[in-house]
């Protein structure tokens, strides 16, 4: 923590412009204070040796030498913990489910309004987590009965192919739907069935979103 009652936010981004920018933008949006920039990966996870880690992480994907999700790979390995928010101009889905996965906390698009940037840092200080497109909170809270209680009602309305299909989807080795039409023995229109269905069922829109409603509700062990 940095000032008093302040939040600590660490920049890492190749361009300088951004940063200075986002810099100005984040403390004028609230008790912020950015305390530290760095313009690559291995000069921030050096960084983490001598001083207090940051309160959150504002991380670019694409970057010379070594990319955001090699930052959180590495900041994993030494099990360093800090809230991560990826704000970047790359929207790929399996990227951007890659950057869940490895522990990001929310993603923003680097021309997202100075409103939307405001609303992922209160998210992520007061809940947790963000994300635009899955605005809900439960994933840090401790209504650990009813989160199961959601779950079972999830359960019950997925048929024994719809589970096979999100196993697949939720695996580590993360598979294309072509490779999971492929892994279920079927054609992959069928499969775009089976994700129509469950979209359909749950209001998701995307493979993102899908991921992030696996990872919400911790399905993945009981499929």
């Amino acid at each position: 923590m940095a000032n008093g009652n302040k939040k600590s936010i660490v920049l890492v981004d190749d361009h300088v412009i951004i940063r200075n920018g986002l810099k100005e933008l984040i403390e004028k949006l609230g008790d912020y204070q950015v305390k530290d920039q760095f313009d690559n990966g291995p000069l921030f996870l050096h960084s983490l040796a001598d001083a207090a880690h940051p309160d959150l992480l504002v991380l670019d994907i694409s970057m010379p030498g070594m990319n955001g999700d090699a930052v959180l790979e590495a900041m994993n390995e030494k099990q360093v913990k800090i809230p991560t928010l990826v704000l970047t101009l790359n929207d790929e889905d399996d990227m951007v489910i890659r950057m869940f996965r490895l522990g990001a906390r929310g993603y923003l698009k680097k021309n997202c309004t100075a409103t939307v940037l405001k609303e992922a840092l209160q998210s992520i200080f007061d809940h947790g987590y963000y994300h635009n497109e899955f605005l809900t909170y439960s994933l840090q809270t401790n209504a650990a009965p009813a989160r199961k209680n959601e779950r079972e009602l999830i359960l019950e309305q997925l048929t024994a192919r719809e589970k096979e299909f999100l196993k697949l989807v939720c695996d580590e080795k993360e598979y294309t739907y072509e490779q999971i039409a492929d892994k279920m023995g079927v054609q992959p229109r069928t499969v775009d069935g089976y994700r129509e269905a469950i979209f359909s069922k749950f209001g998701i829109r995307s493979k993102t979103g899908l991921v992030l409603f696996i990872l919400k509700h911790k399905l993945a062990d009981y499929l």
